[in-house]
């Protein structure tokens, strides 16, 4: 899966940046849990919509749901760079914005 469009979505109180995702397909359970590269996947297989979370190394949390083609991730305010220059690497950043 490659990264197709990037959104700034409204800054966070506590500093952090938050963005809004899409990609070139749809999450699968393998998609989800390739995430493990990254750090810690929560995968929820059992709920009506499949949810899933992961907690990077730098603080960040990146959520989504299995069959939808977006996510969102919240970087936190101190390495929110670092952070979310290692996910992007992680599917190549075609994105725009």
């Amino acid at each position: 899966m490659r990264i197709v469009g990037t959104e700034r979505l409204e800054d966070c109180f506590d500093g952090s940046s938050a963005y809004s995702y899409c990609f070139n397909g749809r999450w699968t359970r393998t998609d989800i849990l390739a995430l493990d590269a990254l750090g810690q996947v929560d995968y929820y297989p059992g709920f009506p919509r499949p949810f899933f979370r992961v907690r990077g190394r730098e603080g960040w949390v990146v959520k989504g749901v299995e069959g939808e083609d977006n996510c969102h991730a919240v970087f936190p305010g101190r390495g929110a760079e670092e952070g979310k220059q290692r996910f992007e690497a992680q599917f190549g950043d075609d994105a725009e914005g």
